[in-house]
């Protein structure tokens, strides 16, 4: 959540690159932007704007800035409203911060600070940052040592750097929780401290990630140089990695928004996590399995719930993991916990590895990210290969991560067949725009499903909620007559995962009671399934599509892009920015 970039550079337009990675950061936070620099006099200059980093960029140009060291900050708001009085940068006697995470000790801290007699202008946590540093350097502290005791003082996550007008060649960051990258212009004529790869696309060829506690300073001087730093003050190296975002993965390619050239990816996603998945773990040692994740990972550790116990015979939960971690959680002998996490630095799920690797059991890391912080720590790592995923609400990682999930268990998989399922659903001749515009006026939709095809409804109705704002719930088909079906009425819309396999008949009975009561049905099933309709294709209140048959484990990837490109053009159709999802944003790096 937000995106940090910092710059420090030879060249005097370093504007121009803050907000060009913030155009490029904007999944992670876009309710606010700004930047903060030294002007030619090396005095501090600030500039905000509340909403999308473009009237960002035009305040921008509109000061024809010239300058050599800068910081910028796309937020997702934690503390106080969306206004730029909250907006970062925040600033105190000529320093300026960025900040991601959340000050937890804020309160106590201001409390302090405004004893000392400084005025806080914000609603924020981060603002207590850059007070508390101007605080040490007013004390007597230079700005490297004032930046590291103001580090110390604070309690929860965060990533965080900071400039000094006084110390106008120098660039510190800190990491604790959230994610930072530093990196040097291939030519050594500019340094960057960043919250991911992102950010540097088109800027450092190399990056290096920091861990736990660490602290970066960024040097101009023949060269440009960066030093790094433990907790307990020891210049350390942190390994240098190929920074392998491209120009291509942060452009739209021709598709009119991020997300759909995502949901256009998900076949050759597919086709790539099949090619390069070399994992030797063998499943079978262990007697119990529990998969850890939040959100559309949570779901995908539903799905393969089934797979793994269908297929391994292992005992499976699936748990979330803002819950498990604040639990009391028993641990049983001989079990693998696994940990899903797009970014690998989903914060709960970090938290709650850790918790298990406290107790001593094995954990295997299912991320997109191998630098991440999930990797790092884990036993075990799989990488899925999504590639850069730009469209806040997760498509293709889902993709990639429940293809992972299924060659865990088994290795015989037919690839072509996904992929030609997949690509059938893409290219076939659905009407979308026509289905969008029957359900964009529902008061509340429902997804149900049975077996696997429940958590694609799970998946479903959360990508319908985060792109289109209707109310969706996701539920198992034999449960709506204990309590859901209350509410079905002519307003409701249902959407019916029915593909014709074990349970179709018994989805079909749940989309009858449902008619019964005057609700709206889409029946999402498949072609062999014609014949056995029993009449319910005939009904006023009934639309079917169908998907192409398949072997029954592999419908959840048909299944999963057909809702996928259901939400998103519904989410079009209500003229909604599907790609900046409100109060959403990308990586969730705060509890």
């Amino acid at each position: 959540m937000c995106g940090i970039i910092a710059t420090l550079s030879y060249n005097d337009n370093i504007s121009n690159d803050l907000v060009s990675a913030l155009e490029r950061l904007e999944y992670r936070g876009y309710d606010s932007a700004g930047i903060a620099y030294l002007d030619n006099d090396f005095s501090l200059q600030r500039i905000r704007t509340v909403g999308k980093v473009q009237l960002l960029k035009a305040a921008v140009e509109k000061k024809h800035i010239k300058s050599h060291i800068g910081i910028g900050h796309t937020r997702w708001a934690t503390h106080g409203k969306v206004t730029e009085l909250n907006a970062h940068p925040h600033t105190a006697d000529g320093v300026a911060i960025v900040h991601n995470g959340i000050i937890e000790n804020y309160q106590e801290l201001k409390k302090r600070l405004v004893n000392e007699g400084y005025i806080f202008e914000s609603e924020t946590d981060t603002e207590v940052i850059a007070k508390l540093i101007a605080s040490h350097i007013k004390s007597g502290e230079k700005f490297f040592e004032a930046f590291k005791k103001s580090i110390n003082e604070l309690a929860g996550t965060f990533a965080i750097v900071a400039i000094y007008e006084k110390e106008p060649n120098i660039l510190l960051g800190a990491k604790k929780g959230s994610p930072m990258a530093v990196g040097l212009s291939p030519d050594k004529q500019s340094g960057y401290i960043a919250s991911d790869a992102v950010a540097l696309s088109t800027l450092a060829d190399e990056l290096a990630y920091l861990e736990e506690g660490d602290i970066v300073i960024v040097k101009k001087g023949d060269q440009f140089l960066y030093e790094i730093f433990d907790p307990n003050g020891r210049r350390i190296r942190r390994k240098s990695v190929p920074n392998k975002v491209s120009l291509n993965d942060v452009s739209k390619n021709g598709y009119e928004s991020f997300m759909l050239k995502e949901i256009f990816e998900e076949a050759t996603v597919a086709r790539k996590t099949y090619t390069r998945f070399n994992y030797d773990l063998d499943i079978s040692k262990f007697d119990n399995i529990s998969i850890i994740a939040c959100g559309t990972s949570y779901y995908a550790g539903a799905v393969a719930k089934y797979w793994i116990e269908d297929i391994a015979k292992i005992h499976v939960d699936v748990e979330i993991a803002s819950e498990f971690r604040y639990r009391n959680p028993v641990f049983a002998k001989n079990s693998l916990y696994i940990f899903i996490s797009q970014s690998g630095e989903t914060i709960d799920t970090l938290c709650a590895m850790r918790l298990v690797k406290e107790a001593g059991i094995k954990t295997l890391a299912l991320v997109n990210v191998e630098t991440s912080s999930i990797a790092r720590e884990a036993d075990f790592v799989i990488k899925t290969e999504a590639g850069v995923e730009i469209g806040v609400a997760s498509t293709k990682a889902f993709v990639a991560q429940i293809l992972s999930l299924l060659m865990l268990c088994c290795r015989n998989i037919d690839i072509e067949t996904i992929e030609l399922s997949i690509n059938a659903v893409l290219n076939g001749n659905y009407d979308f725009t026509g289905l969008a515009n029957k359900i964009k006026h529902s008061r509340s939709l429902f997804y149900i499903g049975r077996g696997v095809s429940y958590p694609i409804a799970l998946e479903g109705a959360l990508k319908i909620k985060e792109l289109s704002y209707i109310s969706a719930e996701g539920y198992p088909a034999g449960e709506i007559k204990h309590g859901p079906i209350a509410i079905i009425d002519e307003n409701i819309y249902t959407m019916a995962l029915a593909p014709y396999d074990k349970y179709f008949d018994k989805t079909i009975s749940n989309t009858q009671e449902i008619l019964a009561r005057n609700g709206k049905v889409l029946l999402i099933t498949t072609n062999d399934a014609k014949n056995f309709l029993h009449g319910i294709d005939q009904n006023e209140n009934v639309e079917c599509v169908f998907l192409p048959a398949n072997n029954p484990l592999y419908l959840p990837f048909s299944l999963t892009t057909f809702t996928h490109l259901l939400a998103y053009y519904t989410a079009k159709a209500k003229g909604h920015d599907v790609d900046k999802p409100r109060n959403l944003a990308k990586s969730v790096t705060v509890e």
